[in-house]
């Protein structure tokens, strides 16, 4: 039985690693979109948390894409991590030249 848990976690990770940016990034648009739609329709207030939560997502998954090829999948989360965030947050600092 630990074996099987060893080999699922193992199975899990490598998942994570190679589908992970796209399924955050994917997420993430959904989820802000659906909440900006929310927003527009109703005027709920809390779609303006959900938004944030998309958005996050969205972050995260181009950073996961930025750790894994050493690049950013678009210029805005190359933007905001090269020169909104703080430097440690950029997975490309050492990779190149801003």
């Amino acid at each position: 039985m630990t074996l099987l848990a060893v080999g699922a976690v193992a199975l899990g990770l490598l998942f994570a690693w190679f589908f992970g940016g796209v399924l955050l990034r994917l997420g993430g648009l959904v989820l802000a979109l659906a909440a900006l739609t929310v927003l527009a329709l109703t005027g709920n207030g809390s779609a303006i948390v959900v938004f944030a939560i998309g958005a996050a997502l969205w972050l995260a998954g181009h950073w996961h894409y930025a750790l894994r090829h050493g690049d950013y999948k678009s210029p805005l989360a190359a933007f905001i991590f090269c020169r909104c965030a703080p430097a440690w947050l950029d997975p490309t600092r050492d990779r190149r030249a801003i």
